[in-house]
């Protein structure tokens, strides 16, 4: 079980390896104290998609707040100071003179296509149904920050704890506000976000007696990622070290996720399953833009910018201001609400976020419960000599288990052949062995897959905690995108943005059209056009070409047998009486 490490040495190691977080030249907010940002803020209570202030901002504080919160210790709570009257939704301004430098990126439509294109339009069009949060809340949670609550002493909230043979060290940082949608483009959109860096050291030393331990993992919070891919060895390429010891985020502008590499990266959401209608859009994506077959056909892209041209926060930079967390911190255990507006969106994206310690629902995080088995490392040893004393045992237990399938199938043989002695092959008696004979085979089969694992083990080949390659854990590595220059791309980018409302303006046409059936033939063809421009550009037309022959076929044959299905119906009969009797004379000669 985890360990609380005394808060001393919590403090001297969460410093030693403190995470650098680069942010965008064009990022809004920074990571703030949560002290000033629950002064600042009323306490809301959710009930039947009513909020009510259960207690409003001069009436508690951080240490107060478990106690204000009462049994139910938040669940269908929030926190939040920018829920704004209606005579104030949308009146917040940013003065120009105060704004970040804009940042410019790839079209993230480009990116993607045009099947995923036209969902991005329907999710954008469902903000208009779902809750989201009030037009210029940005606005007045980055005012709020600017004079109240000191972007200029970014904060983290540090927490160590040891479990097993490791130590973990985890970085937890709170952003007034989630800009994502409104300031970069992004998916979401939300008040208040948590993010946290994990750091894995070797924790069979002698730490705290001797000198530090070894860091070997670090997680970086993150989209999608889980498992495996959520971690970084420490010796990864992909990973930034300022003197060794602090590895350096390369923060999302507005989101705030973390990456291991700078530049932009295309993000894709899954859209909801709508009653199998994504399952049809991927289908057509495959048969009418065969250039999509790479890329996530129906899933919504957005760009997330982590170039980390802006502030840097840590060694080399701006210095953090560290405070000690742990499962005793009041307000880490015992408040379980949100942490910004909760607009009640259905998806989540547009809801505040839960604290350090729990999800939206109150139950508590795996990465705060069980940080190792989070990112996958309750398998993996801390250091070299670990690993190799995991593979002497694991050697030794797969020699235990040979010996006993030894024993084991030369029983089971010895008893089959007892039970079948003097009985014809088809006696009842021996069809009845039938089962006990496939329980051999499987023991046979264990067998042969636990010789060739220890002969993986054992072998010249046998992979060494030290040489294995960094990324072999991975599932797939999420790498930015290539920087898009030329005038190709400029007008792909264009293409991506005109082409979207045009084709929803032709399947619009043909499903009602203006007048009568020449206009629904003129708006099917605007689609092939559309869609073969789209194949010129993406360098795919002849593969198109050949797809819309090929529907063109299938829809004249359907029309024919529409039309005359029982002349057609009998024609194919023919035609497969043809085929059976080639094949038939074909076999009957070989014999």
């Amino acid at each position: 079980m985890p360990a609380l490490v005394p808060e001393q040495d919590q403090l001297r190691l969460i410093r030693a390896f403190e995470p650098v977080v680069q942010l965008n030249a064009g990022e809004y907010f920074a990571p703030v104290s949560v002290e000033g940002y629950v002064r600042h803020a009323a306490l809301w209570h959710e009930q039947g998609g009513q909020a009510t202030v259960a207690v409003p901002p001069d009436g508690f504080d951080l240490s107060t707040l478990p106690e204000v919160c009462g049994a139910a210790e938040g669940v269908g709570q929030s926190l939040s100071g920018i829920r704004l009257s209606e005579q104030d939704k949308g009146t917040a301004r940013i003065p120009a003179r105060e704004r970040p430098p804009r940042t410019r990126g790839a079209s993230r439509l480009a990116a993607v296509g045009l099947i995923g294109r036209l969902v991005d339009s329907i999710n954008r069009l469902s903000l208009v149904f779902r809750g989201s949060v009030p037009g210029g809340s940005a606005a007045r949670s980055y005012l709020l920050q600017q004079a109240e609550l000191g972007p200029d002493r970014p904060t983290y909230y540090g927490r160590v704890l040891r479990d097993g043979p490791w130590l973990v060290c985890q970085y937890w940082y709170f952003y007034a506000f989630n800009n994502w949608r409104s300031g970069f483009g992004g998916v979401n959109e939300h008040e208040g976000d948590w993010e946290q860096v994990t750091v894995y050291l070797d924790g069979t030393g002698d730490w705290p007696a001797g000198p530090l331990p070894t860091p070997r993992w670090v997680v970086f919070s993150a989209h999608d990622e889980v498992g495996d891919d959520l971690r970084r060895r420490w010796d990864d390429p992909d990973l930034t070290l300022i003197d060794g010891q602090h590895p350096v985020v390369f923060a999302g502008a507005g989101s705030h996720s973390g990456a291991y590499l700078a530049g932009d990266y295309l993000i894709t959401v899954e859209p909801p399953k709508l009653g199998g209608l994504v399952a049809v859009l991927r289908w057509l994506a495959r048969v009418l833009t065969p250039w999509s077959s790479q890329q996530p056909g129906v899933a919504i892209p957005y760009v997330d910018y982590a170039r980390g041209d802006g502030r840097v926060l840590g060694v080399g930079g701006e210095p953090w201001q560290p405070v000690v967390i742990d499962d005793a911190t009041p307000w880490v255990r015992g408040y379980r609400g949100l942490w910004g507006l909760d607009t009640g969106d259905r998806l989540g994206g547009e809801r505040g976020p839960a604290g350090p310690r729990y999800e939206r629902d109150g139950t508590v995080r795996a990465s705060w419960a069980d940080p190792v088995g989070w990112a996958g490392l309750a398998k993996v040893g801390p250091s070299p000599a670990v690993e190799r004393e995991y593979v002497q045992a694991r050697i030794a237990q797969i020699d235990g288990r040979l010996a006993e399938l030894e024993d084991a199938v030369s029983a089971a043989r010895r008893d089959l052949g007892l039970a079948a002695a003097g009985l014809a092959p088809r006696a009842p008696e021996v069809r009845a062995l039938a089962p006990r004979e496939r329980h051999v085979t499987a023991m046979m089969l264990e067998r042969t897959s636990l010789i060739d694992e220890r002969r993986r083990l054992t072998g010249p080949a046998a992979a060494s905690p030290d040489g294995e390659e960094p990324h072999a854990h991975l599932s797939h590595r999420n790498l930015p995108l290539a920087p898009a220059t030329g005038l190709r791309s400029r007008l792909l980018s264009w293409w991506a943005v005109l082409s979207t409302p045009l084709v929803l303006y032709a399947i619009g046409a043909v499903i009602h059209p203006a007048v009568g059936v020449t206009a629904t033939a003129t708006a099917a063809a605007w689609i092939v056009l559309l869609l073969g421009v789209e194949a010129i550009v993406r360098h795919r037309f002849l593969a198109y070409l050949w797809r819309v022959v090929l529907v063109t076929v299938v829809l004249v044959v359907v029309g024919s047998f529409w039309q005359e299905w029982r002349l057609l119906l009998s024609w194919a009969f023919v035609a497969a009486g043809l085929v059976v009797l080639v094949l038939s004379i074909r076999e009957a000669l070989r014999r």
